[in-house]
């Protein structure tokens, strides 16, 4: 009888446990960060972009790329938001809450800077591994 209550005791407490923790967890992010699964899908967008595109060409405050119709696509900051325009036009929201954003091209790939509003830092790096012509 007491093995049985005792058990009983601890399932309540650990139950309880992982609703406070839960609640504590997802109060404790900053309101203007950016979430993870938002980071993520931003990079995995990119990345599927990028990996089909031709003459990426990255500076210091956009990348454009032809993707495989043609188009020139540009990735860009504008204003609080990082935006995909296709042959200069429209307003393709890629990421919110975005105080700036960076890309630095090298012989691999492009990098990518990102600072948050809330000013954390986030960073990627796409490899490119196009076939040369010599």
């Amino acid at each position: 009888m007491n093995l049985l209550l005792s058990f009983f005791i601890y399932s309540i407490i650990i139950s309880t446990l992982t609703i406070i923790l839960h609640f504590l967890l997802s109060h404790s992010q900053h309101p203007e960060d950016l979430r993870p699964y938002e980071w993520e899908l931003f990079v995995i967008q990119l990345h599927k972009d990028l990996k089909e595109a031709s003459n990426i060409t990255a500076n210091k405050s956009e990348i454009t790329f032809k993707n495989k119709l043609g188009e020139s696509v540009r990735i860009s900051q504008y204003k609080n938001l990082i935006r995909r325009q296709v042959d200069g036009t429209g307003h393709e929201i890629f990421l919110l809450k975005v105080k700036s954003v960076e890309f630095q091209q090298d012989l691999l790939g492009v990098q990518l800077f990102v600072e948050s509003i809330a000013g954390k830092n986030y960073r990627h790096t796409f490899r490119t591994f196009k076939e040369r012509s010599t």
